[in-house]
């Protein structure tokens, strides 16, 4: 009997415990979204650039990051990182272009992004 109690207080408390999700605030998803995006850009521009390169283009590449910058729900600030990647045979003058244009295509090139030199 006590065997069978405990077998259903396990089971009852595995369901649960598969059951309850942290659910995601909608700045959060943002967040991961963008990072996402920043990411696969960032990938996006370094296969492209080695690709040329490998044809003998010169190109200067640099990889860094972006802030993604928040106010939490006092005001204060907050800023994450993101994947940022420059390739001047691929930007064409215009630093960080090809990066950025693949971001807008992911619907991901948000106002929360600042870029540093």
């Amino acid at each position: 009997m006590i065997k069978m109690v405990c077998s259903i207080a396990f089971a009852g408390l595995m369901v649960s415990g598969c059951t309850s999700q942290k659910s995601t605030s909608p700045e959060e998803a943002q967040y991961q979204h963008v990072m996402t995006a920043a990411h696969s850009c960032a990938e996006e521009v370094r296969e492209k650039t080695i690709a040329l390169v490998a044809n003998g283009a010169p190109t200067r590449t640099r990889w860094t990051t972006a802030n993604y910058v928040t106010k939490d729900s006092a005001g204060k600030e907050q800023s994450r990182s993101v994947e940022y990647r420059t390739s001047t045979i691929l930007d064409n003058g215009s630093e960080g272009s090809a990066w950025k244009k693949c971001m807008q295509d992911d619907d991901a090139l948000v106002p929360e992004l600042t870029f540093t030199r």
